[in-house]
């Protein structure tokens, strides 16, 4: 079957929420630690252990038989420093001048340029009328649910938006790239990508930051710790997973759930007002993500 006839499974769905809730943690995380740590020790710290972790995993259940002569070493450094490192880097660099919420905010244009990509550059997801209308439903009610973000834009460092700008740029670029042949399957893609991020990412934090881990509080550990472990190993595998399942666009919607994650942790865990526009907004989005599994399912059943 070509990947532009993929359906989503209630499976995907699955995964997709539970890529929100530990993405949506990870701009936390950042904030708590990137002001002790700096940004290149953060992301040497995040994919080294990140990459140890999932290493101890593929040895247990015996992944690390890799034939080497097929895997595609440019495509991985490429995933790695674009579509790992390098948006890392940015994020966690432009977190120490703007607020969570522009960078929620920010991080829902991905999807559409992912859609975009698919389309026109891979040409491995078609964008069908339906397809493209619950992605611009879902821009909607992003917009709705993030006006606090949009009415910052103007008055929050303007470096620091464009560097998020260009951070889920390269992840889109990372997206697009996994749907090519690598040799690897999801969990060896994943600690690969971090083991070669690592390999830069680690000299670069001690070159330029000299990192005290010993002066680091608890509460820098434990974000660091779940940044590594949840966000990053846990993350980027059921990532590449639901790439090789679902597709790159699709995928790509976890940046308008994030935001409805955010809110529903928000009111039930913190006790936040969640407003009559906030309800509707997220209304909008979960009804978005049902026009694209009915759209998907129609143009399967046109071709079979």
């Amino acid at each position: 079957m070509s990947h532009n006839l993929v359906r989503p499974q209630l499976l995907d769905f699955a995964i997709l929420f539970a890529l929100a809730v530990i993405w949506g943690s990870a701009f936390g995380a950042i904030k708590i630690a990137v002001a002790d740590t700096g940004p290149f020790t953060l992301v040497g710290v995040r994919t080294a252990l990140g990459a140890s972790a999932l290493f101890i995993v593929l040895g247990l259940i015996g992944g690390l038989r890799i034939n080497v002569s097929q895997l595609s070493w440019r495509r991985l450094t490429a995933i790695a420093l674009i579509g790992t490192a390098l948006p890392f880097f940015l994020i966690s660099w432009a977190e120490q001048y703007v607020d969570s919420a522009i960078a929620r905010l920010l991080n829902g244009a991905g999807p559409l340029v992912t859609a975009l990509g698919g389309h026109f550059i891979t040409r491995d997801e078609l964008l069908i009328r339906a397809r493209l209308m619950g992605i611009l439903i879902r821009l909607c009610g992003m917009l709705i649910l993030l006006q606090d973000g949009l009415v910052q834009i103007g008055s929050s460092s303007v470096h620091g938006q464009l560097a998020l700008i260009f951070a889920f740029g390269c992840y889109v670029a990372g997206n697009l790239m996994v749907r090519g042949r690598t040799g690897l399957g999801p969990v060896q893609l994943a600690c690969s990508s971090l083991l070669i991020s690592s390999l830069v990412t680690v000299p670069a934090a001690f070159l330029l930051e000299s990192p005290a881990p010993f002066s680091w509080p608890l509460p820098v550990w434990g974000a660091l710790l779940w940044l590594s472990l949840v966000s990053t190993a846990l993350g980027f595998s059921l990532r590449y997973l639901l790439i090789s399942r679902a597709g790159a666009g699709f995928t790509a919607n976890v940046g308008y759930l994030i935001p409805v994650v955010a809110v529903a942790i928000g009111y039930f865990g913190l006790g936040e007002r969640v407003t009559v526009s906030t309800v509707f907004a997220m209304l909008i989005i979960l009804l978005s993500l049902y026009i694209t599994r009915q759209a998907g399912i129609k143009l399967r059943n046109r071709n079979d």
